[in-house]
């Protein structure tokens, strides 16, 4: 630490220069932290104080005022820090005045090349000290080098002069956030930016889109728009280069079918949290290299998507379009968009779906239907081509059945969700085809028995047979198997005499009145624990009695029964296979 005074007349200038060493102590080990070292000074005089911080890992400056500055007092002093950077942070200062440049105002304080190699520069809050100052061209002179411009919250320094950003021709990446809605905005502002890759317009209060002001920019590949208040825009300019688009926050109601022809190389659509209620089947005829589109929460009185909205679309891969008040869907929405390996559509009012919605589907992997109002059984054929589902999620619908066809083809399905249903009848075979696969089943929440008038029973093709077996028998990598809430009322040898790699069954808040131990031993060497909780257990017996060749539970849990005992966490853990002396 070091502490310099300089006298200049009644003024005292004082630098105090701090350098925090990151160390690690260790006792006998070489430990490293990888933190940023930094560098902290401040300049001090009666009344005001600018403080430096830089950050060296970084190489970032940042340059701090609590007051109004006159750098012209520092030109004549010697022994000033010097400092390397290729970041600025210019905050709470004032910006320069007249024709000075922002590199003239600060190379009284800093190192004029320096200052002129810097890669990105963020101006922040610096309104508050520069009313009335009208922003031109020279404040970027001297700069040949910067790459990435942010003046956020630049709604009181109106950018209204067309060369503002004449001399930053090598500008990629311009963030003009939380501005004043673009209403003192040059219209030609950006064209001088012809490398620009990167526009953040978000949180600017538009109402529109401003034209002729995102024209002319033929580098352009990124635009934001988030959190605006766009109600309607009109058919955007060509931007050749365009790949992401953000419209989330808006208020948009209605797009016209034409809006996006001239973005032939969109890729990113982002269109959630507006009022949309249609979306027409012509909105994305020209980007056909669309990847990712997004159009969920939308706060209006229902979205209608129009009957070939996705059709043709062959690069198309991740489609969300949730809560959104959706009633029904076209069975060519996805024609021919066969790279399709994500489809968000849960949290709609979805009552049924088109046999052949999914026939291009081949590459589908995961699948979000949950909270809709699907009712009955899914048509048979629905997934027949999406042979490499691996997530698949009908929770919290009004399912009663679940035939033997409708997972007929998903031999890799690791993951389904059937919770929150009415589901009783489910086929025998159902799972036949996730033997080697499936590795969780979430089935609570539903009306799931499998005995009818005191027998045990299984389904097929809808008939009811008695005979003990359950459809879960076949799932040797099943490891999480969810019964709770439902109607079982025995625990069924499929559990433990199948499942081999089960860890975890609950069969809580079921009507299982009673347990021994020849309930328990299971084939799974992994299980962890059984769920008992809340059935109507009124005794059981897991002493003395003889070794299977199998394991017991770790946990078993009894609790909330009609039982009389003080603890009701049965432990063990133990393998009857298990050698240990």
């Amino acid at each position: 630490m070091c502490l310099i005074f300089y006298s200049m007349a009644t003024q005292i200038l004082c630098w105090l220069s701090l350098l925090v060493l990151l160390t690690a102590q260790a006792s006998g080990k070489n430990n490293t932290i990888n933190k940023s070292p930094i560098v902290q000074s401040t300049v001090e005089w009666s009344g005001f104080n600018v403080q430096l911080m830089l950050h060296i890992n970084r190489r970032q400056l940042e340059v701090t005022c609590s007051d109004k500055p006159d750098f012209q007092f520092l030109e004549n002093l010697q022994n000033l820090p010097s400092f390397k950077f290729e970041e600025l942070a210019y905050q709470n200062c004032p910006l320069p005045v007249g024709n000075q440049s922002l590199v003239d105002l600060l190379s009284a304080l800093l190192d004029r090349t320096e200052l002129s190699s810097i890669r990105r520069l963020f101006f922040v809050d610096n309104a508050k000290l520069s009313n009335h100052v009208t922003l031109g061209p020279h404040l970027f002179a001297d700069l040949p080098k910067l790459q990435l411009l942010s003046m956020k919250n630049s709604s009181r320094m109106p950018l209204d002069n067309p060369q503002l950003f004449k001399y930053l021709r090598s500008v990629t990446w311009l963030d003009l956030r939380e501005g004043d809605g673009g209403s003192r905005n040059s219209k030609v502002l950006l064209h001088p930016l012809t490398q620009l890759t990167t526009l953040e317009l978000t949180e600017n209060e538009l109402t529109t889109l401003p034209t002729g002001l995102i024209t002319d920019l033929p580098s352009l590949g990124s635009l934001t728009l988030y959190h605006n208040k766009l109600e309607r825009i009109e058919q955007f300019a060509d931007l050749p280069n365009l790949t992401s688009l953000d419209l989330t926050y808006n208020e948009l109601v209605t797009l016209q079918e034409d809006v996006f022809d001239r973005l032939p190389n969109l890729t990113q659509l982002f269109l959630n949290s507006n009022k949309l209620t249609s979306l027409p089947s012509g909105l994305l005829k020209r980007n056909t290299k669309l990847m990712v589109f997004r159009a969920d929460n939308q706060h209006g009185s229902g979205l209608v998507l129009g009957d070939e909205l996705f059709a043709g679309l062959t690069m198309l891969e991740d489609v969300s379009v949730s809560n959104c008040k959706l009633t029904t869907m076209s069975e060519g929405l996805f024609t021919a968009a066969s790279k399709l390996t994500k489809l968000d559509l849960s949290d709609n009012k979805l009552q049924s779906l088109p046999e052949n919605l999914l026939r291009h589907s081949s590459n589908l992997k995961e699948l979000y239907l949950q909270n809709n109002e699907l009712m009955h059984k899914l048509p048979d054929t629905l997934l027949q081509s999406a042979t490499q589902l691996r997530i698949l999620n009908l929770g919290h619908n009004k399912l009663t059945t679940l035939s033997q066809y409708l997972l007929k083809s998903q031999h890799s399905l690791e993951e389904l969700h059937l919770e929150y249903n009415q589901l009783y009848m489910i086929d025998r075979d159902a799972f036949v085809s996730q033997a080697l696969s499936l590795k969780m089943l979430n089935l609570s929440h539903n009306q799931v028995a499998l005995h009818e008038n005191g027998r045990d029973v299984f389904y097929l093709d809808g008939k009811t047979y008695y005979i003990s077996r359950t459809p879960f028998y076949i799932l040797a990598r099943l490891t999480v198997l969810d019964l709770s809430y439902n109607a079982i009322v025995k625990i069924f040898k499929d559990f433990k005499g199948f499942m081999g790699s089960l860890r975890s069954l609950d069969l809580s808040h079921n009507l299982i009145t009673n347990v021994s131990y020849a309930n328990f031993p299971f084939l799974s060497p992994n299980i962890q624990q059984v769920n008992l909780l809340s059935n109507q257990i009124t005794q059981y017996d897991l002493g003395n009695n003889p070794v299977y060749p199998t394991c017991m539970p770790c946990n078993i849990l009894l609790a909330d029964n009609l039982l009389k005992m003080d603890d009701f966490v049965y432990k063990s853990g133990r393998c009857a296979h298990d050698n240990d002396p």
